[in-house]
């Protein structure tokens, strides 16, 4: 008794530590607004990069009389197409969606449109020219390398950058000012002209200068600077690890982890997963990139934050009192479409002594098998595809990785069962004596 008393005054002290410090900065975080802006506009193209994502799938899938057949009627033709204005061209969007969501986000709503398309604009503006046949620049030609994976962070920058300038102009009213009787469209389209006017002689020289670098272009600086750093942090296994660490932790004290962690899952490993998925449509043989932002639904928070969906099935098999049983019922069919907030707030999770550590766990314990079993290649490396929230389990597996993934998925939940079922046990047996006790009472 003297030792459960003792290590609960230990978790009430670490809870006090984490609420003093970690808390504040992940309330700081999840505000901020650049972040929102990034995974808002993400957000936005969720419905091109899930077109994209299928019709690279229907090309690449590797079954030779599929592949035979979509060959000679022309249906990879097709296919490529799709391909090729949707996840290829994906930074195009990027720049505009970014950069409205980031308007908004400066209180500009009212412009957001326009800023949008200047944002675009100021993206299209720095693309170097294409080159042609005897290796010299074409002014009136345009290289698209940039226009899919390689360009993102580019658009990423520019996405918050020119809002960001915009507003400035905005807010100090350097605009050109109709009178009230002109419609609002027409108002807001000169009260544009001279933002993006200052806005496009900026970048103008800032093309100019970039091309005197050895990079050659404002693209080629960026992910030439970005690419290394960037490329070292996505590929260890250790930030993933982090991320997934912070994300439940602060589901733990009740804030949305995901809303923190999202978007730098985004920034880290989303071009990691448009390049498999590039290689994937192309007929690779092996697929560049183990870890993806597709990992974290479809192998690491299955579920849901706390990966519970081995929890609700300890509710739903081996629960006596009634209160779990009830709860296991309502929250199978949204664990298994990765919404966990029916058992976080429901159970509840948050703030649940007896639960932490398994909460904390799961996750962490999912991802490092994961990567290890990929790594030896018992389960295939993802193919990129980018799935909608909601995909139930088994099927995003089969969709990211195949049947081997989605067996692996299985077997994660039963890891999932095992690791909760002792703790449940405990909390179950404590609810099961209190309704006994209550029942007497009555």
């Amino acid at each position: 008794m003297f030792l459960h008393r003792e290590k609960r005054e230990e978790m009430e002290k670490f809870q006090a530590l984490m609420e003093k410090t970690l808390v504040p900065f992940a309330t700081k975080l999840s505000n901020n607004k650049v972040l929102k802006a990034i995974s808002g506009g993400f957000g936005m193209l969720l419905p091109i990069i899930m077109v994209g994502a299928i019709a690279s799938l229907l090309a690449g899938l590797s079954i030779t009389p599929y592949q035979e057949f979509i060959t000679a009627n022309g249906l990879k033709t097709v296919f490529s197409y799709v391909t090729t204005y949707t996840t290829n061209m994906l930074s195009l969007y990027a720049a505009f969606a970014i950069g409205k969501c980031m308007a908004e986000q400066l209180d500009c709503e009212g412009q957001s449109s326009i800023i949008g398309i200047a944002s675009l604009f100021v993206f299209l503006l720095l693309i170097p020219s294409g080159i042609a046949a005897d290796g010299t620049a074409v002014a009136n030609m345009i290289d698209m390398t940039y226009f899919g994976s390689a360009g993102l962070f580019s658009a990423m920058i520019l996405g918050i950058v020119v809002p960001a300038i915009y507003a400035v102009f905005i807010k100090r009213n350097i605009t050109i000012k109709m009178p009230d009787g002109v419609p609002p469209f027409v108002s807001k389209g000169f009260a544009g002209i001279i933002p993006v006017l200052c806005i496009t002689i900026l970048f103008v020289i800032v093309r100019q200068l970039c091309a005197l670098t050895p990079f050659g272009s404002f693209d080629g600086m960026i992910y030439g600077l970005l690419k290394a750093p960037l490329a070292s942090l996505s590929e260890s296994p250790l930030t993933f690890g982090l991320l997934v660490l912070l994300c439940n932790l602060l589901w733990f004290f009740g804030i949305h982890g995901g809303m923190v962690t999202m978007p730098f899952i985004t920034m880290l490993y989303m071009p990691a997963a448009l390049e498999n998925l590039d290689a994937f449509a192309a007929g690779a043989a092996a697929l560049p990139n183990i870890l993806t932002n597709t990992w974290w639904f479809t192998f690491v928070q299955l579920g849901g934050s706390g990966g519970i969906i081995g929890l609700v099935l300890c509710m739903l098999f081996v629960a006596k009192s009634e209160r779990y049983k009830s709860l296991g019922k309502m929250a199978i069919a949204p664990a298994l479409c990765g919404v966990s907030e029916p058992v976080v707030f429901g159970m509840p999770l948050m703030l649940n002594v007896m639960m932490f550590i398994p909460m904390i766990l799961t996750p962490l314990l999912s991802f490092v098998l994961s990567y290890a079993v990929t790594s030896i290649g018992l389960v295939p490396v993802l193919n990129g595809m980018q799935l909608q929230t909601g995909t139930p389990v088994l099927l995003s597996g089969f969709l990211t990785g195949g049947w081997r993934a989605m067996i692996w998925q299985a077997v994660l939940v039963a890891l999932q069962f095992a690791i909760y079922f002792p703790f449940f046990k405990m909390l179950d047996k404590q609810a099961y004596a209190d309704e006994q006790a209550a029942a007497k009472e009555a």
